[in-house]
């Protein structure tokens, strides 16, 4: 039987074969409240029965202080291409765990550990023992703890939001919108969003509104606030949010309409540009400025208008209404055309081009900068081509981890993603099904059904990993050493160059890239 181990940012498909230096023994750099891993693969020319992992400190002590351990089995997913990729995480528990490796087939573990702040710097070992039917096979993996420090995700200085479906898990594991059942189901989100450090949490402020009996009567609005305040303070309560966004009234790309709450609090919607529609914006968020204030929350709310906007008229006229309602609220977008690009970052104090439309004319956005504005960057499906850093689950995982690098390397504060939790219906361009054209692009998490939660996946490890090196880099940059901060440019610009197509899949070269940022932030 062979068993080796490979970095984290390195796929383990089933026909992985060792390398000429795969080894038996790894060793990895964390930082200290922040997550590191390392995979293990097994392979061999006959079927392998695994019947129990273990995973113990070297010194054959039970633990470690400040350091815990997850294991996960890898899963693989075949889609129309033939390939099947790993992504999907189901965590093994106690060691239990009962499978069969078919000959010549490759299988993948992850090993997940977290660092806690009170770790103490140094060398640990641990000694991960696979039991077969056959005998029993060590691997040796130590992790090399450093002063660095990565800050709680709500205190990070880098923003990362996801579009999330408050209702496609509930709806499919049978869970009623609403119900106590469903808000103890959002703690979960929750928690996942926090370890993914997804600190900036999108509300869906119509649907909240409406369920708590806001609606339009006697020529006016009445707003109710229960479900909103809920939602919030609960991403709050459990340490997942440093800010939030209200989704956007208007229709997404085309803007012709907006969504409004109407009599009875059923949904209504206006032309753009009509007496009702400015009538309802300002209203609504007239009452969210205040409410906001009341609450204490008027400086950690910010609002999208209309997704991807084709057209500007729509959206400046909003802007303009809104800045004039609510002027503490800051907006901004997620922009797929530089026509748009150029019109709107004139006047938004936030823009979010995607990342190929800031690449087509980067001073666009260094100008906006310039004038007091603030750079986030987005992929949403687009751009497809192979050498565009993305997140589909068809190109390595390591341009996950590598993305938030490229958006620190271009003076961006945040990046956004549309699909947390998109699964698709099976027959859908982005999602999980065989035949999708966007594999993966719609979420980075698995609904487990059975179980009525979230299962992790591989994309969303890395994503959460390099959301931890945005942090390190934020704080380096942020300290105004002037040798730390030109030396963090410097490993910027030779890993990801300033844009969002030059980088390296090299699991090897980034773990050597990610231990000099170590070695700056240890420093701090």
């Amino acid at each position: 039987m062979q068993i080796w181990t490979e970095f984290s940012t390195k796929q383990i498909f089933g026909n992985t074969r060792p390398g000429r230096g795969s080894s038996d023994r790894i060793v990895v750099c964390g930082a200290r409240n922040a997550y590191t891993a390392a995979q293990v693969a097994v392979r061999d020319i006959s079927p392998v029965r695994i019947t129990g992992i273990e995973l113990r400190p070297a010194d054959g002590g039970n633990s470690i202080r400040g350091i815990k351990a997850r294991l996960f089995r890898e899963n693989y997913d075949t889609y129309n291409d033939r390939t099947s990729y790993p992504d999907r995480l189901s965590e093994i528990k106690g060691g239990k765990i009962d499978l069969k490796i078919p000959a010549h087939c490759t299988q993948g573990f992850w090993i997940d550990f977290f660092v806690s702040r009170a770790a103490r710097t140094g060398m640990y070992g641990f000694t991960l023992r696979i039991l077969t039917e056959c005998g029993a096979a060590d691997v040796s993996i130590f992790i090399n703890v450093h002063k660095a420090t990565v800050r709680q995700a709500n205190k990070s200085t880098f923003g990362h939001e996801y579009f999330f479906n408050l209702n496609l898990l509930p709806e499919k594991a049978g869970v009623r919108t609403y119900s106590e059942e469903w808000w103890k189901l959002l703690e979960h989100y929750a928690d996942v969003m926090r370890e993914l450090r997804n600190n900036t949490i999108c509300v869906q402020m119509n649907s909240l509104l409406t369920h708590s009996g806001s609606c339009r009567s006697d020529g006016g609005y009445k707003f109710v606030w229960d479900d909103f305040d809920r939602f919030v303070q609960l991403f709050i309560d459990r340490g997942a949010a440093r800010d939030f966004t209200v989704s956007g009234f208007i229709q997404s790309v085309e803007g012709k309409v907006v969504y409004a709450i109407g009599e009875g609090g059923r949904g209504e919607q206006f032309d753009t540009f009509s007496p009702e529609a400015e009538a309802f914006i300002t209203a609504v968020y007239s009452a969210l400025e205040a409410h906001l204030k009341k609450k204490g929350w008027d400086k950690i709310f910010r609002s999208h208008i209309e997704d991807e906007p084709h057209t500007t008229e729509g959206w400046l006229w909003a802007d303009a209404l809104i800045a004039k309602a609510a002027p503490s609220i800051v907006t901004g977008e997620p922009l797929d055309m530089i026509e748009s690009a150029e019109v709107i970052t004139k006047t938004a104090r936030w823009a979010v081009p995607r990342i190929n439309v800031h690449d087509e004319d980067p001073d666009v956005f260094r100008d906006m900068v310039k004038r007091g504005g603030e750079l986030w960057l987005y992929s949403c499906c687009f751009p497809e081509e192979a050498w565009w850093l993305n997140k589909f689950v068809d190109l390595p995982f390591i341009r996950s981890r590598l993305m938030e690098w490229a958006c620190v390397g271009v003076g961006a504060k945040g990046f956004l993603h549309w699909g947390f939790n998109y699964w698709g219906n099976g027959d859908s361009l982005y999602g999980f099904n065989a035949d999708a054209r966007f594999k993966g692009d719609g979420a980075i998490v698995y609904a487990n059904l059975r179980r009525k939660k979230l299962d992790l996946g591989l994309r969303f490890m890395n994503t959460r990993d390099g959301l931890q090196d945005a942090d390190l880099f934020m704080q380096i940059l942020e300290l105004g050493d002037e040798y730390l901060v030109n030396a963090a440019k410097k490993l910027l610009a030779e890993t990801t160059g300033g844009c969002f197509t030059y980088f390296s899949d090299d699991s090897v070269l980034f773990e050597k890239n990610y231990e000099r940022l170590l070695r700056m932030a240890d420093e701090l």
